[in-house]
């Protein structure tokens, strides 16, 4: 039986790490010790204790030799190793500097890239009860579309707090559903306040979610039904400095006008949450007056909806509640209604984020995505990629001038271990100084992300302990991993060899370093080509046919002031359409990119077959001043007004089961009360390009006050014609303020994220090629340095300038060859992924491959030819003098 001995591997390990002399001098009692363990132990225990027992008698073996108190040793070897670093950095000023900018730059991109996903990530966190309050999304299960809402009968949520213990507490919130004129009857500051600025609100408002108050008494908010809880910022727009507090303000504008008295001001809701506001009046106001009596029409069930809020016991089962929220909806559906609708329960920190796919996405200005988060957290990675190889490269090809410096220090004592401590420590040193550069640039670089995205971004992040612990941890962890491989390949070469020959230990690993250029090409490539594609998108849906023609059209804010009363509205436009620039004037509810989701149905067909349709209301002219091309009927007409007229696209022809668009006409969509189609137009884009065409149904609507007036004009004397337009507006209306703007501004407004998008990663792109390519044109200059010697020799012997460019320069050449096709695969199956999400995009043509490739081989081409030319044209004389 074969008698155990010391675990071979970590013998061997020490040996190779340490110098024989110390191993032999504890050798022997270390066997001893070995033999004592085994007596005692099992064989597994001892071998592990032979371990530790070494590395503790190695210590006090090395301590020794080193004499004095091992405090004084280690601040003696730490004081070496500054110094050290410290004439090492200013020994190559230049590779220090590239270097460390170098890797600032590339953590200060990945730091700011940071905050903005922690940002992105922290809507809605800011309030207490965050983890429990949830927002009741209804989804029509039967359907095959999957359509899902995220606004119920506005009876749902008293009822389920009655009837359900879990439920401890609910909000419904609801909309102007137009933009509304509110004005401070003292000073008569007038202004034109947008849709989702003004909503209707219970009271519990206050206690689910966090808008701290700065006036007013928190009891009496909502005691009156005419009251409004204004914001911070709103209250200095209309009151200035003074308290606003039992102040009046006069709202024009359905559902319910009137003068409302300001009950209290709350802090300005911080951009990071969903709920955007300037002024929150009772929704007990809305139901009892706002469109003439809502709860006098409907039982709270089907009609009028709001979205609505639900906050449960922090140990409520969210499974058990939603089966009793389904239970509570089967109690009350109408007779006749075989629609399934289930109840989902979404987590209000997910309401940002996870809302893109909801057929509503529920009164919010913008919605995140998640999708965008992924994308920048792996650029941040890449780039953060691209600032350590930089480091490891430089650092090898620098490493390779210090071969004796290394062999001298080798050759009168120093171990191993003391040499790899002394390049580790370098590494550290330098990521030391890049890290404090890298977070004054993230400060720099916030501001401008906040114009980009126009937030103002919260250093939140920054504030948070597990930040710096991570922070500190990659600094670290990449110093050692930057600074191993050049302190692995000196450390292990022969003293003798190190000072006998330059060349013979310059070689290092010539293929890691190539595998290290590949990959920072592989990086800029595939950034390049994500940026070509994203603006190569996004200019595509800008540029492609919408269906409609929104040049030179005009959209002013329609009157609110007294349209009760007052019915001029053919005397203004047809005063304008005497203009000799105006060839069409139309009102409407909404403007290009706004619309509701309607469940209009032919009559007799089956619930559960109704097709979910865009629409809105529009008045005369409208299909002549938006460009829209008839198929068959006609479009509005003065016969119409007193009837029920709508018109419908070819999208909602085929969806509502019309064989054509003539079979369509004069048949009955019933919403409500019935209208009778009377015209069929072309397919158009009224949303985004990202969306395939959708069933849209436009509503006559001529006998009251539209939010919206649209002009068709001509603008080449587009300033006397705007003059002439206000002039009529404050004749005709003269408590109204004129605003306008243009309907391709608000079209292209659906576009803002993807512009977000390309802004941002052009910007971070662009940084990190501009990051690489330093790098690249740093090791290019090390290069050609170390081959200064083999230029000079083959210029004696005949070479030309041009041969000897395109000896240093083939290799460069072969490398970004080499990136483009392995790189090729990855942006085509990434490529297709990203672009699925568009309903129409651009082919997945050769370019998208040529123009990065074209672009990486020019960046190689140029930095590569500047520093060989001016290597070739040296004198051979000044490289060989020394020989």
């Amino acid at each position: 039986m074969n008698k155990p001995s010391p675990p071979k591997f970590f013998h061997h390990f020490l040996r190779w790490f340490c110098r024989q002399d110390y191993l032999e001098e504890i050798e022997g009692d270390m066997e001893e010790r070995f033999q004592d363990n085994l007596k005692a132990f099992p064989v597994k225990k001892a071998r592990r204790l032979y371990a530790w027992d070494t590395l503790k008698l190695l210590r006090a073996t090395l301590m020794k030799r080193m004499g004095g108190d091992k405090r004084l040793n280690h601040y003696g070897m730490f004081q070496h190793y500054l110094k050290s670093g410290y004439r090492s950095l200013i020994r190559d000023k230049t590779y220090a500097i590239i270097s460390t900018l170098g890797l600032a730059v590339g953590m200060g991109v990945c730091l700011t890239i940071a905050q903005f996903i922690f940002f992105e990530l922290s809507y809605d966190r800011f309030h207490d009860d965050y983890q429990n309050t949830y927002r009741v999304v209804l989804r029509e299960a039967n359907t095959e579309l999957q359509e899902t809402y995220p606004d119920i009968g506005h009876a749902f949520g008293p009822t389920a707090q009655a009837v359900i213990p879990e439920v401890r507490q609910y909000v419904r919130k609801e909309r102007f559903n137009r933009g509304a004129i509110v004005t401070n009857p003292i000073n008569q500051r007038v202004f034109h306040e947008e849709i989702n600025d003004l909503l209707f609100v219970d009271p519990s408002f206050f206690q689910v979610f966090n808008f701290p108050l700065i006036s007013g008494n928190q009891s009496d908010l909502f005691s009156n039904k005419y009251n409004v809880v204004i914001t911070e910022s709103t209250a200095k727009k209309y009151f200035g400095t003074k308290d606003p507090v039992d102040k009046t303000l006069s709202i024009n504008g359905a559902p319910s006008p009137g003068d409302y008295t300001v009950s209290g001001v709350l802090e300005d809701p911080p951009l990071n949450g969903h709920l955007q506001f300037d002024f929150l009046m009772p929704i007990a106001n809305y139901l009892e007056y706002g469109w003439g009596g809502v709860v006098k029409k409907q039982d709270g069930w089907k009609g009028f909806s709001v979205i609505t809020y639900l906050t449960l016991e922090p140990m409520a089962d969210l499974d058990m509640v939603s089966k009793k929220l389904n239970a509570l909806i089967a109690r009350h559906k109408s007779a006749g209604d075989d629609i399934v609708e289930e109840v989902i329960l979404q987590p209000i920190s997910d309401i940002y984020l996870k809302s893109g796919d909801l057929t509503d996405a529920g009164f919010i200005d913008q919605v995140g995505s998640e999708r965008n988060i992924r994308i920048f957290t792996i650029v941040s990675f890449l780039i953060l990629l691209i600032g350590w190889t930089n480091t490891i490269n430089l650092a090898t090809s620098q490493a390779i001038q210090r071969t004796k410096e290394v062999g001298i220090r080798k050759s009168i004592g120093a171990f191993r271990s003391q040499l790899l401590g002394q390049f580790i420590f370098e590494s550290l040193l330098t990521s030391l100084f890049a890290a404090l550069l890298a977070l004054g640039l993230a400060l720099l670089f916030i501001p401008t992300l906040e114009n980009i995205l126009s937030k103002e971004l919260t250093l939140s992040l920054f504030a948070l302990p597990k930040f710096w612990i991570a922070f500190v941890l990659v600094v670290f962890l990449g110093s050692i991993f930057s600074g191993l491989y050049p302190a692995f390949v000196l450390s292990s070469f022969k003293p003798i060899s190190m000072l006998r020959s330059y060349k013979t230990s310059s070689n290092g690993n010539p293929n890691l370093r190539k595998g290290l250029i590949t990959f920072q090409f592989i990086i800029s490539l595939s950034l390049i080509s994500a940026t070509y594609m994203v603006y190569k998108q996004t200019a595509f849906m800008k540029s492609r046919d919408l269906g409609m023609d929104l040049e030179q059209i005009l959209i002013l804010r329609g009157p609110q002031v007294n349209t009760d009363t007052l019915n001029y509205y053919s005397p203004f436009f047809n005063e304008l359409k005497d203009h000799h620039a105006i060839s069409a004037v139309t009102g409407s509810l909404m403007v290009p990119g706004q619309y509701w989701i309607l469940s209009y149905h032919k009559l007799g067909q089956p619930q559960s077959d109704i097709p979910h349709c865009r629409g809105f209301f529009a008045g005369l002219d409208f299909v002549k001043t938006y460009g829209l091309q008839m198929v068959a009927g006609q479009e509005f007409t003065e016969a119409m007004v007193d009837e029920e007229a709508v018109i419908i696209n070819e999208a909602a022809v085929q969806a509502f089961g019309f064989a054509t668009p003539e079979d369509a006409l004069d048949q009955k969509l019933k919403i409500g009360r019935a209208r009778t189609i009377v015209g069929v137009i072309k397919n158009f884009h009224w949303h985004s390009l990202a969306e395939d065409h959708k069933p849209y149904a436009i509503d006559l609507y001529e006998k009251n006050a539209h939010p919206y007036i649209s002009i068709r004009m001509n603008t080449s004397n587009f300033k006397e014609t705007l003059e002439y337009v206000e002039s009529v507006y404050q004749n005709h209306f003269p408590a109204d303020p004129f605003d306008f703007f243009f309907a391709d501004q608000s079209f292209n407004q659906q576009y803002s994220a993807e512009n977000q998008f390309a802004k941002l990663f052009l910007s971070f792109s662009g940084l990190a090629i501009l990051i690489g390519s330093v790098g690249l044109f740093a090791l290019i200059s090390y290069s050609a340095n170390s081959k200064i010697k083999e230029i000079g020799i083959r210029k004696v012997l005949g070479a030309t300038t041009e041969n000897i460019v395109l000896l240093l320069s083939k290799e460069y050449f072969l490398l970004s060859a080499i990136a483009i096709i392995i790189s090729s695969p990855a942006i085509w199956i990434m490529g297709k992924a990203w672009l699925a999400n568009y309903a129409y995009r651009i082919p997945f043509s050769p370019d998208l491959f040529l123009v990065p490739g074209l672009i990486v081989i020019l960046m190689a081409i140029l930095m590569v030819s500047h520093r060989t030319l001016a290597s070739a044209k040296a004198n051979p004389v000044e490289s060989l003098r020394n020989e």
